[in-house]
């Protein structure tokens, strides 16, 4: 059998690329439509005078703890597989999405569909959107630089396949990212910021299975 060319993947690599692709691509575009819906719901539910330092404080502490995230993987990614660890951080994250989902529903929250086209919010405290949000935010701090490992465990070493693997994952992750945000801006419309998450955790699964 004649030797493959330089930098081009194997059939095995192909197909775990392939997989490692379908799984990122699910997974930002959950995260977008998550972090719209974060957000959207947030400018609604505060306070109108504190509105925006409260979004800013949300936003600042998300980002804190994605940091914290980071730190973490250092050390589970030496006791367990580092798509393990990927994995669990991602159902993780699907399982708050699903708790801002549940909270708003048990407490009288609807759909713009069952509510007449208007948005029924449910009798909870907005601060509650902090501890979650910044649960999330370790979750989302784990994948961010999980993801760039895992390409490593794919095409081992070599340069000129990690630099292709990166351009096309690249690619397809920034326009699953756009995507994701347009996604949002519909479901925003057709269920309410409160439920417009609601893709966000089959969405979640769906990838971490497939990882």
């Amino acid at each position: 059998m004649a030797p493959s060319r330089a930098g081009s993947f194997s059939s095995t690599e192909r197909r775990n690329i392939a997989i490692y692709i379908i799984g990122i691509m699910f997974y930002k575009i959950g995260l977008e439509s998550f972090n719209g819906a974060i957000v959207s719901l947030a400018a609604d539910r505060f306070e109108a005078a504190h509105t925006f330092g409260k979004i800013g404080a949300l936003n600042g502490l998300n980002q804190a703890m994605q940091v914290v995230g980071s730190i973490l993987v250092g050390p589970l990614v030496k006791a367990f597989p580092a798509r393990s660890v990927m994995t669990t951080a991602i159902l993780i994250f699907g399982f708050i999405s699903v708790l801002f989902l549940i909270i708003d529903a048990g407490t009288g929250g609807k759909t713009k569909i069952a509510n007449g086209g208007q948005v029924k919010y449910g009798k909870w405290d907005p601060d509650g959107l902090f501890p979650l949000y910044m649960i999330a935010g370790i979750s989302h701090g784990m994948v961010e630089l999980i993801r760039r490992i895992i390409p490593c465990d794919i095409v081992g070493g070599d340069v000129k396949k990690l630099r292709k693997m990166d351009a096309i994952v690249h690619i397809l992750y920034e326009a699953a990212g756009t995507g994701g945000a347009i996604l949002s801006v519909k479901m925003i419309e057709i269920l309410g910021n409160n439920f417009s998450s609601l893709i966000t955790p089959p969405l979640f699964a769906f990838a971490g299975l497939t990882w």
